[in-house]
């Protein structure tokens, strides 16, 4: 039978960035796009259908947010992440960026520090420094293969008085779930000096199999009172075009002051479409979901294997969930500055520069594997042929 994420579906001509902006972002229109972190698999077909019947009524007036998408939201990190989350906690924005954006300005000051790890998501930089915060960088350190986190350094930046921190968890671009251990690491840290964590953890339903997400609010009271975490169902099951996503907040105060912000911005409303296929897949997506991450993993196998092969001068990190690689291309003896010019111009592979996740990402490229495998197949070739052609 074949497998339903081998079907290579077109999404030219639809509007989406990460084949229709390809000419505008890179200059040719001819590229393979393995950039933007969106997959290029249909949503569950529970999902399609349920849009499908709304759009179908022909009526789309306003609407109001249905209690049962709360439900479905607590069902579904209680039974994945084993969160108890209290329907209180609850706030729905159209997005993490603009949740962490919220967050920043109800919970910082202009002017004050905020603690980021790069190499990290590129908009950890443009939501501070666009808002008037001070970037502090803790940049992960690369173990054996492995990124961890420097805790001895980032002690001594709590201890110098920065009073928040963004957290990439799971941590994008470079694959890291973060362990139990190593968050109630951090945790003792963020008690011990009074730090306030933003949580991205959008990633947090795609984990391989055999990882577990450990959602930070969970260690204990206490962290989750210093917690502000956001998550949504976009990443999960490739619906980010209907921009939905959950703000848990345990704090009232925190809570108050966010949701204060939100009014005063009048950014309450949520598409109701992202409503609907946000409480269809985590009712009915379990399945689908754990079909995806085992097809992802062994996507992410394969490049490995593959370019251990045909391009030993790539290094990739192993990752322990997301669909993204961080490709080391440092070896390749191609200037910084040339290299994503390189996988344009020789390759026709459209990649994420390595820059724009920080100074510690130069000579890196991230490259996004939620497709199927076909298209890594090609891709992969035409790295191959590009470096045979140096």
């Amino acid at each position: 039978m074949e497998c339903p994420f081998d079907q290579v579906v077109d999404r030219r001509n639809t509007g989406c960035i990460k084949w229709d902006g390809v000419l505008e972002a890179f200059g040719r229109e001819d590229l393979l796009p393995m950039w933007v972190a969106d997959m290029d698999f249909r949503t569950p077909p529970a999902v399609i259908q349920a849009v499908s019947e709304r759009a179908a009524h022909g009526v789309y007036g306003y609407e109001r947010r249905p209690a049962s998408f709360a439900e479905a939201v607590l069902n579904w990190y209680k039974a994945r992440q084993n969160w108890e989350i209290e329907p209180e906690w609850l706030l729905h924005t159209p997005g993490v960026v603009t949740g962490l954006t919220l967050a920043i300005l109800a919970l910082t000051e202009p002017g004050e520090r905020v603690v980021i790890q790069p190499p990290v998501y590129p908009p950890f930089y443009r939501v501070l420094q666009a808002n008037g915060r001070v970037v502090v960088e803790n940049p992960l350190v690369e173990v054996d293969g492995r990124y961890v986190m420097n805790l001895g350094e980032l002690e001594e930046i709590f201890r110098s008085g920065v009073k928040a921190m963004l957290l990439c968890s799971p941590h994008n671009p470079v694959g890291r779930v973060w362990s139990r251990k190593e968050l109630e690491d951090l945790g003792e840290l963020i008690l011990r000096y009074g730090v306030t964590v933003i949580a991205d953890e959008i990633w947090s339903d795609l984990v391989f199999p055999g990882v577990k997400h450990t959602p930070l609010a969970t260690l204990s009271p206490e962290i989750a009172q210093k917690t502000v975490t956001f998550n949504a169902p976009t990443k999960t099951f490739n619906i980010a075009g209907l921009y939905v996503a959950n703000g848990i907040v345990p704090n009232p105060a925190y809570r108050q002051s966010i949701g204060a912000l939100m009014e005063r911005l009048s950014m309450g409303a949520i598409s109701f479409f992202g409503l609907l296929a946000g409480e269809t897949a985590y009712r009915t997506g379990a399945q689908w979901l754990d079909s995806l991450l085992v097809y992802l993993e062994e996507n992410a196998h394969y490049v490995i294997r593959e370019l251990s092969r045909s391009a030993p001068q790539i290094k990739v990190t192993k990752p322990e969930g997301t669909f993204v690689l961080w490709l080391d291309c440092r070896d390749l003896g191609i200037p910084h500055g040339e290299l994503n010019q390189f996988f344009v111009r020789e390759a026709g592979i459209a990649l994420n520069e390595g820059s724009a996740f920080g100074p510690v990402g130069l000579g890196f490229q991230r490259m996004n594997i939620g497709c199927p495998r076909s298209l890594i197949q090609e891709a992969l070739e035409r790295i191959e042929q590009a470096l045979g052609a140096l």
